[in-house]
């Protein structure tokens, strides 16, 4: 399967910017448009459900996901019935992204996610979607008719990779853009799907990549840098795995960020706090550089496996307008071209 690209869209206000943005990305040949779901943070995010009912009414093929809801935010039925209303509202392109919830279970105040909450999330959710009825906490739900919405699992560590692998329809690689994590992930995610009876074929491989546009190397490590520190604090597994087991141990989190460093308003800040990280890192883990070799990285990540790449760019608080241009003048053009 031919790998396809997808964006990374915050719920910013007016939400008439995102109706825009997706059209634009549909016209420039990506295949999806993601929506974050951590209301408020910083105060300046709005619904994602709302933006993605607007975003299906400007748009006729683009699919549409939460990336991602978690199972803090809202009770069971108002998503399950949510994914419902956005299937249908979509003709059927709507993708439930859900995850752990890390930065959406901080601003609720719970210090992280819990995998067995997500376990139970997920299963109930595929449940209710294929059957149109299960049970979730000891409550009986209902779903008339069914409806055969999609639930992805985001993950980074191990026991969530193995999760996806043998439950969810697809599975979010949080582990950078590096063939070393990549490579750990698959074999995990086949692990688990092998363990399930299933084929890993069956499950769609997401691999969200944080990314800069432009072709000044320097330049795209400083905006993409902050990002990456999401590794030292939450993930230092995949820092050893891609080869710095010597950057696995700082394990540091600049918590004076304000809301926090992977959201950071103030990216100047965010750059300042996160300079201890080296170039070499950055450029492992991350999607940036000349057109060519964004290229040679997503190809690589196509023979790996991966059937889509969401790419995140570095701002939280305006449209990744950037990335949508590079990728429409000079990306996806060139992956065409190579095939």
């Amino acid at each position: 399967m031919e790998i396809t690209l997808g964006i990374r869209l915050a719920p910013i206000h007016p939400h008439q910017k995102l109706v825009e943005a997706a059209a634009q990305c549909e016209r420039a040949g990506f295949d999806a448009a993601w929506v974050t779901d951590t209301p408020l943070i910083a105060g300046r995010w709005g619904d994602p459900y709302v933006c993605l009912a607007l975003m299906a009414e400007g748009t006729k093929h683009l699919r549409l996901a939460t990336g991602v809801t978690n199972p803090y935010m809202r009770h069971f039925p108002a998503v399950a019935a949510t994914g419902a209303s956005l299937h249908d509202l979509s003709g059927g392109r709507f993708i439930l992204g859900i995850g752990a919830g890390n930065s959406a279970a901080r601003a609720l105040g719970f210090s992280q996610g819990k995998l067995g909450r997500l376990r139970e999330f997920t299963r109930a959710l595929r449940t209710l979607f294929r059957e149109g009825a299960c049970t979730f906490d000891d409550m009986e739900q209902e779903l008339h008719p069914p409806r055969p919405v999609p639930v992805y699992v985001a993950a980074m560590g191990p026991k969530t990779i193995e999760f996806a692998g043998a439950e969810a329809d697809g599975v979010i690689f949080n582990v950078g853009a590096s063939i070393k994590t990549l490579e750990w992930a698959m074999e995990i995610l086949r692990k688990g799907a092998e363990k399930a009876g299933r084929d890993v074929s069956e499950i769609e491989v997401i691999a969200a990549v944080h990314s800069a546009a432009g072709q000044d190397r320097a330049m795209s490590i400083r905006r993409v840098r902050p990002l990456i520190g999401l590794f030292y604090h939450l993930a230092p597994h995949v820092l050893e795995i891609a080869g710095f087991p010597n950057e696995a141990t700082k394990k540091t989190s600049p918590t004076n960020v304000y809301p926090d460093i992977t959201h950071a308003l103030d990216l100047d800040e965010a750059s300042r706090a996160t300079e201890f990280i080296p170039d070499e890192v950055v450029n492992e883990l991350a999607l940036i550089g000349t057109p060519d070799k964004w290229v040679s990285r997503l190809l690589m990540m196509e023979e790996l496996g991966v059937n889509h790449v969401q790419i995140r760019g570095p701002e939280s608080y305006s449209m990744p307008d950037p990335e949508i241009s590079y990728c429409r003048d000079e990306i996806i053009p060139r992956l065409r071209q190579a095939r």
